[in-house]
């Protein structure tokens, strides 16, 4: 399911709204607005205020965090997130997808008020990943299991990045069977996951194939 087909998407998040540009016509699906990016942001929104019956006040703790993103596509969630106070925040992803962040990234400057930090990054890339300067608090991603032959430097790459009690902020959707299995099978051996339930996301952005996930580090001695 793609959010929808037309060109620009406007996603409010608090006081502001964000302008995104998508590319169908695109050979990459990152140049595509896909919709687990949408509800991920909606969910933070939705909890972020802290409250004594917020289950997720501690976890979606932004103050004076680092956090990079796997895939960012069009920025969505990176923008989204930012807003809402990740604000010290890496974007990556592959350099074909570069053109359509930046011009995302350039539209919206003036309700961001800066240029967010963007960098290539190939998951299977040591090298690249070492560059980032990990450990980050969070780790965010969103539609980006599709590919089974990508699902084993995803899960690497997220496990060297986040740090000990960090936490991957994970939107998530079936698209291909073999790698779903593939993914969680890996996830299970090096996270521990939890499934937010779906009447804990936004209201109107609870989308029935869409999830969000938890991920934590299991403790290496386990």
């Amino acid at each position: 399911m793609k959010f929808t087909d037309s060109p620009v998407i406007e996603l409010a998040v608090n006081d502001a709204v964000l302008s995104l540009q998508q590319d169908n016509g695109s050979m990459h699906v990152g140049t595509t607005v896909w919709p687990c990016s949408l509800v991920l942001v909606k969910f933070a929104e939705r909890w972020g205020p802290p409250s004594d019956n917020n289950p997720y006040a501690r976890v979606l703790d932004f103050q004076g965090k680092r956090a990079v993103e796997l895939g960012t596509g069009c920025g969505v969630a990176g923008m989204g997130l930012y807003l809402l106070g990740l604000t010290d925040l890496l974007l990556t992803d592959i350099a074909p997808v570069m053109p359509a962040l930046k011009r995302n990234l350039k539209v919206n400057k003036p309700i961001l008020r800066k240029s967010l930090k963007h960098s290539v990054l190939y998951w299977n890339n040591p090298q690249q990943i070492a560059a980032l300067n990990p450990p980050f608090d969070f780790v965010i991603a969103t539609d980006v299991v599709y590919i089974p032959e990508s699902v084993p430097s995803l899960v690497s790459a997220m496990e060297t990045l986040v740090s000990d009690d960090g936490v991957v902020l994970l939107g998530y959707q079936l698209r291909a069977p073999e790698a779903h299995e593939l993914f969680w099978e890996l996830c299970q051996q090096v996270f521990h996951v939890e499934k937010v339930p779906h009447e804990h996301l936004h209201p109107d952005y609870a989308y029935e194939e869409t999830d969000v996930y938890l991920l934590k580090k299991k403790n290496k001695k386990q």
